[in-house]
């Protein structure tokens, strides 16, 4: 077997995570069509915090320790990536982390709440992915199974902040709205930026091609189990999950 083009290999992912989409949920429907109650959005609040929020920047940090020296990785990935998650460096809003906490204040949860949150193993599972290929070494693994992911994920929130200005009372340019309106922008698609252009200057052979589509496959079905499972404990409220309730 011999390595793709770099065009047909990236059009290879990109097709990859466009049929599995998470935008696609029945998590993300229901608080599209405003059918999830508010104790439920709170639920998914609590999980989301620790595999979005609370692992940015320290998991891009883990990455960025393990790349070789290209400048376009520490523009991309540095500058753009964990100065703006853990500072609000292009954005001026601040770290991402607190821009989160005031969202999730509007549901009735602390920081406390947040901080002391028993996760789901599925969201386990797919925090613990995010820092395994970094701290084995596959930095270029790393990158793409964070970025394609990361760069599709705004169109995913624009449909949440639909949901909850017509549903839920919240109003587009409020504070208690930014998280999701920040990352509907076009900052949250220029984090994917970095995973065509580093894939396509370093997935050259065959080998490393397969490692990566297996880190991009691996991250998509890790995040739809991630979600799978908050919706199943906090949406459908299986028995189950009682304990994480």
């Amino acid at each position: 077997m011999t390595a793709e083009s770099t065009r047909d290999f990236l059009a290879r992912i990109d097709d990859l995570v466009e049929s599995r989409h998470i935008l696609g949920h029945p998590l993300v429907d229901a608080i599209r069509d405003g059918t999830a109650s508010r104790s439920a959005i709170a639920g998914f609040l609590r999980n989301f915090y620790q595999i979005g929020p609370r692992p940015s920047p320290q998991a891009d940090c883990a990455i960025f320790a393990k790349c070789p020296e290209d400048p376009d990785i520490f523009h991309h990935l540095f500058e753009e990536v964990i100065l703006e998650e853990g500072a609000g460096a292009e954005s001026g809003t601040g770290r991402h982390l607190d821009i989160f906490v005031e969202h999730a204040q509007a549901f009735g949860l602390t920081q406390e709440d947040l901080d002391g949150t028993d996760t789901i193993p599925e969201c386990k599972a797919f925090v613990h992915w995010r820092y395994h290929l970094a701290y084995k070494g596959d930095w270029l693994g790393a990158i793409a199974g964070t970025a394609f992911i990361e760069g599709a994920s705004a169109r995913r929130n624009d449909i949440i902040i639909d949901g909850l200005v017509e549903h839920y009372g919240f109003e587009r340019g409020a504070p208690d709205l930014l998280f999701w309106e920040l990352h509907a922008s076009e900052i949250e698609e220029g984090h994917g930026d970095v995973g065509p252009l580093i894939v396509g200057r370093y997935a050259n052979d065959e080998p490393t091609q397969a490692s990566v589509l297996d880190a991009v496959t691996t991250s998509i079905d890790l995040q739809w189990l991630a979600f799978d499972g908050m919706h199943r404990a906090f949406f459908l409220e299986d028995p189950a999950y009682q304990r994480w309730r």
